[in-house]
């Protein structure tokens, strides 16, 4: 033999042993049975890039019976109800009726049989999680079933009904049309099915088995509004997902009945009407465009119909209707909730045009939608009321002359339309009431409240406060600490306070300032009177309610009072929402939620036990509870307080600013604990403030004591996804949100 000859052997034979090694070793991965480390009890292999297990090894593993039939080269293994089938020289694993095809199948190595580990374990329903970077395989027993996915009668609540509930997040694509929920070592029944796809929606489920978890993916040709932290619920053993209902269709029936349904509950929608454009313009708040019918064409009242989805924060749908003939139509009570019924309008009857105390009213036989607007020169605020007539007690004239109002008249504008018109001393804000009696729509125009004067006055023991209004004032006396303020709320009201002069101070009194403010989505006038000392104060109103009289006590005028301002210690639970498996939102460039609410939880806890209060933190680490565990936890603590961190996010990158939610049917506490904590973060946090909201978010509407939900901020938003990573921005947040805390527990008496 040459030279090249036996060097061509010995590199063939180099190969070949390379190859058999390769396919004999044992496998390098580490391999977890049900959280244990099972690596040196049991045999692996690797052939065809498949990793294999002794089949006694994993028979042992499952408590599973195994035979062995030589004759065939076969192997079969019963556990739990389930046999698996393979033989020697086939790729495929028969499970029952079905088989799955494999890479290696079932090779003798040794005269042990070895089955592949991955399609084995799966076949008695198992699920693999394998960290690749860490070359390591996790073996989980399933802890979760989902027996049924369903729509609730409504249509817009999705049910995911399981055996129980584990580790779960809900993630929301970018432009809003998928909802994706993961779910942890969870498999799916068999006797699963999917009817719960419709005209709007699309449900895929998808089995992740590299990762433990099953995944729901729901689809929407449309953007799907939905809240990470208030869309999703838990009800006993379920999850339940709630979407706001869809537009479904518009119809016209034979009795000219203009028809819109939706698939859930619709709001109570606000309708008005344009007289130039002869256009009719419906608004339904939390509803969505969806895919929807429109049954109108060549109709001989309605000429045509655009559907918009007007606004998304917050969601407003929008139906403009051009008439053909100038016509309206008048909303009907309503038969359904899901449905919005109008019908062609017989003219209204008003009457009875009053002027009183900064507003004028009048009635009218059916309800009316009018159009109201400003003039400025001269000043006038008019509104158009559409097919209408006038009656008894409505005259061409009314003098009024006070500060607000020089007149009032009344006519006839065009064929279908009456004009009301108040004259004005100056141009000023308005607000629209109405109010159904027996059969009769009562209507007022509230025109806004103004500052007529502010002073100040004392005596020995108090220090008074006098704010005189043009008219009646609907207000709210609060009081704030850190630093001591009394803060006046006054609603529908104009802040004229720059046309005053400088108001006199006192020993008491340190700074006054106005402001405008969200509170519940409506903006108020805020009167703030920032004070040097505070000790009580109380309230009474004057001259017929126009007048508000504040007394400011100079000095604790009892012992009683004074131990009343000690704070005795509390027990107070916060919840950093998120963890482990649910990282909640996700920010622009991948932050995710449950890091900072976790930090400022943390935070908060530090500095309320330096204050003496006990804290309990529902997670001090980043793992997993559930709604119910978290709410279940404050209540069998028997917590005093219950404060919520969370990020926000939204479809829109320039949405942000931070918010506070209470839920008012649980604690009537719960409103003055969110203010109390909004009024130290709108102030001071540095960004946008959004105000106080009223919400059903699972962990403050079923916690027994009182609670708030804080979004911090957007993590949708680049520039407090940023902030939101700082440690500087988590402290500053945490020590704004403790501050506000201690202020409520010292207003409320500290009990």
């Amino acid at each position: 033999m040459s030279v090249l000859k036996k060097f061509t052997a010995i590199i063939v034979v180099i190969i070949l042993l390379s190859l058999i090694l390769t396919n004999s070793a044992a496998a390098q991965n580490t391999i977890y049975f049900n959280g244990q480390d099972i690596s040196s009890q049991i045999k692996t292999i690797s052939r065809e890039g498949e990793l294999l297990i002794r089949a006694r090894d994993l028979a042992e593993l499952l408590d599973a019976e195994l035979t062995w039939r030589p004759a065939l080269k076969s192997l079969e293994m019963e556990s739990q109800g389930v046999t698996i089938k393979i033989m020697a020289n086939s790729r495929y694993i028969q499970i029952e009726n079905d088989a799955i095809r494999t890479e290696a199948g079932l090779q003798l190595v040794d005269n042990q049989a070895y089955i592949p580990l991955a399609k084995s374990i799966e076949a008695f329903g198992y699920l693999l999680e394998y960290q690749r970077d860490n070359e390591e395989l996790y073996i989980f027993q399933p802890e979760t079933t989902i027996k049924n996915v369903s729509w609730q009668e409504d249509g817009n609540q999705l049910m995911i009904k399981m055996d129980e509930i584990t580790p779960y997040r809900v993630l929301h694509s970018e432009d809003g049309t998928k909802i994706t929920i993961e779910i942890d070592k969870a498999k799916i029944d068999q006797e699963f099915s999917d009817n719960i796809s419709n005209n709007n929606y699309y449900l895929k489920v998808i089995n992740v088995p590299d990762r433990a978890l099953l995944r729901l993916v729901i689809k929407s040709k449309t953007p799907i509004p939905f809240q990470i932290d208030g869309g999703v619920y838990e009800h006993e053993d379920s999850l339940v997902l709630s979407f706001l209902p869809q537009l479904k269709d518009i119809t016209i029936n034979e009795n000219n009945l203009l028809r819109v349904e939706a698939t859930g509950k619709i709001p109570e929608a606000k309708t008005k009407y344009l007289s130039d454009s002869r256009k009719m313009i419906i608004d339904i708040p939390s509803v969505v465009i969806g895919n929807f019918d429109q049954q109108i064409e060549d109709h001989p009242l309605i000429k045509d119909i655009k559907v918009t989805q007007h606004d998304l924060d917050p969601v407003i749908l929008r139906i403009e209707a051009t008439m053909a003939n100038g016509d309206i139509f008048k909303p009907v009570q309503r038969e359904k909730n899901n449905l919005l019924t109008f019908k062609p309008g017989q003219r209204s009857e008003i009457s009875n045009l009053e002027y009183a105390a900064g507003s004028f009213s009048f009635t009218s036989s059916s309800a009316l939608n009018p159009e109201l607007f400003l003039l400025k020169s001269p000043p006038r605020l008019v509104m158009n009321l559409y097919h209408v007539n006038r009656g008894s007690g409505i005259v061409d004239k009314i003098e009024v002359n006070n500060s607000q109002i020089k007149s009032l008249r009344t006519a006839r504008f065009d064929e279908q339309t009456v004009r009301i018109v108040a004259d004005l001393e100056e141009l000023t804000g308005y607000n629209w009431v109405e109010k159904q009696k027996n059969g009769l729509y009562y209507y007022t125009v509230n025109l806004k409240n103004k500052f007529s004067k502010i002073t100040t006055k004392d005596n020995h023991d108090y220090q008074y406060l006098n704010i005189l209004m043009e008219s009646q004032a609907e207000y709210e006396v609060k009081k704030f600490n850190y630093p001591h303020r009394i803060v006046v709320d006054f609603k529908n009201t104009l802040n004229n306070l720059s046309n005053f002069n400088s108001i006199e101070k006192s020993s008491l009194i340190k700074d006054i300032r106005s402001s405008n403010y969200q509170l519940e989505g409506e903006e108020v006038t805020r009167l703030v009177f920032e004070l040097n000392e505070y000790y009580s104060h109380k309230v009474k109103s004057y001259q017929s309610g126009k007048g508000i009289k504040i007394a400011l006590a100079k000095e604790f005028l009892s012992k009683e009072m004074k131990q009343d301002q000690k704070i005795k210690s509390h027990l107070i639970v916060v919840d950093a929402g998120h963890g482990g498996f649910d990282p909640g939102a996700i920010g622009a460039n991948g932050f995710e939620e449950k890091i900072p609410n976790l930090a400022i939880a943390r935070e908060i806890a530090r500095l309320l036990a330096d204050k003496k209060h006990k804290v309990l933190l529902t997670r001090s680490s980043d793992k997993f509870l559930s709604l119910q565990q978290r709410v279940k936890f404050a209540n069998n603590k028997n917590a005093d307080l219950f404060v919520s961190i969370h990020a926000n996010s939204f479809n829109n990158s320039q949405t942000g600013g931070v918010e506070t939610y209470y839920n008012q049917s649980s604690n009537n506490q719960n409103r003055l604990l969110a203010e109390k904590i909004h009024d130290k973060l709108g102030r001071n946090l540095g960004i946008f403030d959004r105000g106080i909201k009223e919400s059903n978010f699972y962990v403050i509407k079923y916690t027994n004591m009182p609670s708030a939900l804080i979004e911090v901020a957007f993590l949708s938003n680049p520039l407090e996804e940023k902030l939101l990573k700082s440690q500087d921005f988590q402290h500053k947040a945490a020590a704004l949100i403790v501050d506000g805390i201690l202020d409520y527990l010292e207003e409320s008496g500290g009990k």
